[in-house]
């Protein structure tokens, strides 16, 4: 078959493709934006489902099941029209689609009946991405008489586990003296150096929990917040003025989603919370 469409014999051309697992991946990445994601689609076509493909749009079908070279779609991406702005999906990744074409543009599952404009669906295949499963503590990983010394944490037993399945000795860095242990962590969590006085209240603080105290403290602090919510606001560009012209018009009110921001991580706000308001 890949003689027939005179593609290079690939490793996945022997078996059967499908569009959930195959193709709609590609289509995603290089097509979605002017044919599937927003309300309105170029040219009225549709790419999210394979029977919206077979339908087709202003031009007629984007593809014709076991004919590759008489599919639309095949000849606009090996001709460069789509996408456009120079986004080019590369060779490989269309003969998978006109091998595909040729088998007979087969799905893995039935398609859902309907599918409004703009709507966004999520296969199976999606939903199985490990960044969608349900958090899972790990099982227990058991450590031999002669590591035991090195695991104080249940990490440092799967760190371990990991090394040795790549055979790889992992050398653990030696403890921290107590001065180390609180500029660390006070550094870390508040973005400030600790004071003098609580260098000293730490160092003589001879009992068990005096580090765990000192987490707590931090996490407790309101500075936790200010240096950890900065990297959240990064990301959703938060400034306090507009920056992109000579005038660098004052934001008056942006000051108040800052804030906000700082209060939920002080307040230990779940994430899923956090991102719904």
């Amino acid at each position: 078959m890949s003689c027939v469409l005179g593609g290079a014999c690939l490793a996945d051309s022997q078996r059967a493709l499908t569009f959930e697992h195959d193709i709609r991946p590609i289509l995603k990445e290089f097509c979605f934006d002017c044919h599937g994601a927003g309300e309105e689609l170029e040219g009225e076509l549709d790419l999210r489902l394979r029977r919206l493909m077979a339908t087709g749009g202003e031009q007629g079908p984007a593809i014709v099941g076991g004919r590759p070279e008489e599919s639309l779609l095949v000849k606009k991406l090996r001709d460069g029209e789509m996408p456009p702005k120079g986004k080019k999906v590369p060779a490989e990744m269309v003969d998978r689609i006109a091998r595909w074409i040729a088998q007979g543009a087969v799905t893995a599952r039935p398609e859902p009946e309907s599918l409004a404009p703009g709507e966004v669906y999520i296969s199976a295949e999606e939903r199985a991405f490990w960044a969608f499963q349900p958090v899972r503590r790990p099982d227990l990983v058991a450590v031999g008489v002669d590591e035991a010394w090195r695991v104080r944490t249940p990490v440092d037993a799967l760190v371990l586990a990991r090394g040795r399945e790549h055979d790889h000795e992992f050398r653990f860095a030696p403890d921290a003296d107590r001065r180390t242990l609180i500029r660390r962590a006070s550094l870390g969590l508040t973005g400030l150096p600790p004071t003098a006085g609580e260098i000293e209240a730490f160092l003589n603080d001879a009992s068990d929990q005096a580090y765990r105290a000192l987490i707590d403290r931090l996490l407790d602090s309101p500075h936790y917040g200010e240096r950890w919510g900065r990297h959240w606001l990064d990301v959703a560009g938060y400034a306090d003025s507009e920056g992109a012209t000579n005038a660098d018009t004052p934001r008056g009110w942006a000051w108040k989603f800052r804030d906000y921001v700082i209060r939920s991580f002080n307040e230990d706000k779940p994430f899923d919370r956090f991102i719904i308001e």
